[in-house]
């Protein structure tokens, strides 16, 4: 691939934006097309002539040596035949990682289908429960699992999907966030919904007969949205930027050490950016930082994400520190502190080059291009390491006008590197936005309505010439690994999507939810977990990450930068990386998760109505309750490696729910209920209380939760 220049790599590409996709699918893709990499589609035969404006797909060599545009004629060029050459196309060959995504999305098909096809008595069953809903024709009207087709029908015609129209009207939009949760309201069809907030759970009936009354009384005096108030108003971060070396004045980002610079970024590349790919670090190390130099950090969007990226790199070599990893690029099998260790000892870490970062943005905050959608993706992932999450949904929602904005107004070509990255940027925002909305009941920003659109990233490689060095088969591995993980988080939010739009209704009759639904939806998930490429497989065990060799029990607060921090003796059995550790554990904490939101609703029927429990439910209740426990991404290494933990907010909310519940459970006047207790329950509800007390001085809210637990 030859070079381009920096202008034209930012060229639409020949793709037709979502309004003029065909509707033979009724507007839709296939799920299989919409998650799995694709050939290129044959062109149909009543179309002779290609727009004029277009990028090839597969340029001949020639074209590509003389940087032409290809007409892509066959057998031989426009060019090439004038001119009397041989015309050589080099086709891209499918890769085993091609193989493997198709193998593990058709899995993924396949399981859509079925749960679309449930057996006929669940289907009536559920039918029988709903009241008649009218709707009209012209009621616009989308389906809940993505890529569902039905060949010939309108997009905006009514949905006749039994299992949608046997829940609830509001499973089948995207956008269904309830702002006002009443537990006591039934929906139309005698339901009543179930929050799937981990704050709710103080709100559930039952849980409020059990739960101390001076608990509730504090809950009561807070007011319900207590956690967005405290939050939201809090200080904003210090606007001072404290200069490295301190000496060097106003103009010290132009002194730093080219070093220092690249450290920094190898860290956040080796750290963070595996498991939230956001960047390409091959355009990041041939143009980006460069022309961030190059202008003197001056007031470029180069600059602004060079910035963020050192200040996450400040988060990145903080967790190397903390877990005894080596540095990228050093020899060493253990940490070495670099010259320039002093620029991360700040608080918050990386504030300095932020701050620049912010400072500058102001300038360019009207772009809502590629490099400005990444830009506020950065400082979304900052603001969450710093535990500042409406600040990281205010940097979510603003990168995903970006996106709408690129993706609506657009030709986008996906089967080129920025479309691709397009496409990058887009599945990062929407999971990140899912978490916060979905906890906190946060406004969506309507993202979700892209998701048929918009197919998951092939990974496409941005080729230089000459100006990087290849990368060593052992990257490319460790590529392939992070590139399946965030795949798998794709498919992985799509079962806990119809998780929650499946199972989280209540009815006084105790008939809610329906077993076959939730075993279909267990199956779902065990189909995921087995049909996960061999790279990232594991077994469905309640282990957690490797523990820390010094005492497994005990767990280290999160310090100060400047306080020392005592190296981890080497464990053989460690992960290779932070980031490797990051994406293990949370590859296997998101199996917990979502097998611990399907027990959910039954905890939720066991504390209102015990006496209605059959043996089935009380499995379900102690399966959820068990997958409760143990959260990889919390215990082991990462009770020293604290500072590459993602999410940590998001934790703090799960936890302050399940300790909730595992009291309630333990309190429980039920005899069998209380029987559901897994073992060791106590020691984890502590492990739970000292993660919270750790993040607690970085968090109004959850420094006001673990108050609250301390009144149990």
């Amino acid at each position: 691939m030859s070079k381009r220049s920096y202008q034209e790599s930012f060229s639409p590409g020949g793709s037709q934006p979502p309004e003029h996709i065909d509707n033979s699918h009724n507007g839709l893709l296939p799920i299989n097309d919409l998650l799995s990499p694709t050939q290129d589609q044959p062109q149909s035969a009543g179309s002779s002539k290609k727009p004029r404006n277009f990028i090839a797909t597969v340029a001949c060599e020639t074209c590509r040596l003389k940087k032409t545009r290809c007409d892509e004629s066959r057998p031989k060029c426009g060019l090439c035949k004038s001119l009397g050459l041989e015309c050589v196309y080099n086709e891209r060959k499918s890769s085993k990682r091609d193989h493997s995504l198709s193998l593990i999305m058709s899995t993924l098909h396949r399981m859509e289908t079925k749960l679309e096809n449930l057996p006929a008595s669940i289907c009536n069953d559920l039918q029988s429960r709903q009241r008649p809903i009218p709707r009209t024709v012209d009621s616009p009207l989308d389906t809940s699992t993505p890529g569902r087709s039905s060949q010939g029908i309108n997009i905006r015609t009514s949905v006749t999907n039994p299992l949608a129209q046997g829940l609830t009207p509001d499973a089948i939009e995207h956008d269904d966030f309830e702002f006002d949760e009443n537990q006591k309201v039934t929906n139309s069809n005698g339901l009543v919904s179930i929050s799937f907030s981990q704050h709710g759970v103080i709100l559930w009936p039952g849980a409020r007969d059990i739960l101390p009354k001076r608990l509730l009384e504090a809950h009561e005096r807070l007011g319900k949205n207590y956690v967005i108030d405290m939050e939201a108003n809090r200080p904003q971060l210090p606007m001072y930027i404290c200069p490295y070396p301190p000496q060097a004045g106003d103009d010290w980002l132009e002194a730093l050490p080219l070093v220092m610079i690249k450290g920094l970024s190898d860290a956040f590349f080796a750290t963070f950016n595996p498991f939230t790919p956001i960047m390409d670090k091959n355009f990041y190390f041939s143009f980006t930082i460069w022309a961030a130099i190059e202008s003197g950090f001056g007031y470029t969007m180069e600059s602004c994400l060079v910035l963020n990226i050192l200040a996450l790199g400040c988060h990145a070599v903080q967790a190397h520190q903390e877990g005894n990893y080596p540095l990228p690029g050093t020899r060493s099998n253990r940490f070495e502190p670099p010259d320039w260790m002093a620029v991360i000892h700040e608080e918050p870490l990386g504030l300095r080059f932020f701050n620049e970062a912010r400072r500058r943005i102001g300038f360019l905050m009207c772009d809502n291009d590629l490099q400005s959608c990444q830009f506020y993706m950065l400082s979304s992932v900052y603001y969450s390491q710093i535990l500042r999450p409406m600040d990281a949904w205010a940097m979510i929602h603003r990168a995903a006008t970006c996106c709408l904005q690129m993706l609506t107004n657009h030709d986008v070509n996906f089967d080129e590197w920025e479309g691709d990255m397009k496409s990058r940027v887009y599945w990062n925002c929407l999971m990140n936005e899912t978490i916060l909305v979905q906890e906190l009941h946060l406004p969506p920003s309507g993202l979700a309505r892209l998701e048929e659109f918009v197919p998951i990233p092939k990974f496409i490689t941005f080729e230089t010439v000459g100006l990087v060095p290849p990368r060593s088969s052992s990257q490319e591995v460790d590529d392939s690994f992070f590139q399946y993980h965030f795949l798998a988080q794709v498919a992985h939010r799509i079962i806990l999507t119809r998780i929650r739009h499946s199972l989280y209704f209540y009815s006084d009759s105790g008939t809610f939810p329906l077993p076959a639904i939730n075993s279909e939806l267990h199956h779902q998930l065990e189909q995921w977990r087995l049909n996960l490429p061999p790279a990232i497989q594991f077994q469905d065990t309640h282990a957690t990450t490797p523990a820390n060799p010094n005492n497994p029990t005990t767990t280290t607060p999160i310090t100060s930068p400047s306080t020392p921090i005592s190296p981890l003796p080497l464990d053989p059995n460690r992960p290779l990386s932070p980031a490797t550790a990051v994406s293990e554990a949370m590859l296997r904490g998101r199996f917990k998760i979502a097998k611990f939101h399907i027990g959910r609703p039954y905890l939720y029927k066991a504390l209102r109505i015990p006496a209605s429990l059959s043996k089935d439910d009380l499995e379900q209740v102690r399966s959820g309750l068990q997958n409760a426990m143990d959260w990889p991404v919390v215990g082991g290494i990462f009770q020293n490696m604290k500072s590459c933990i993602p999410i940590k907010f998001a934790f703090c909310s799960q936890f302050f729910g399940q300790i909730l519940l595992f009291y309630c459970i333990s309190h429980s006047p039920d005899a069998r209920l209380r029987s559901t207790l897994p073992p060791d329950w106590e020691r984890w509800s502590q492990e739970m209380l000292q993660f919270l007390e750790d993040c607690a001085p970085f968090s109004p809210a959850v420094a006001k939760d673990l108050e609250l637990l301390r009144l149990l």
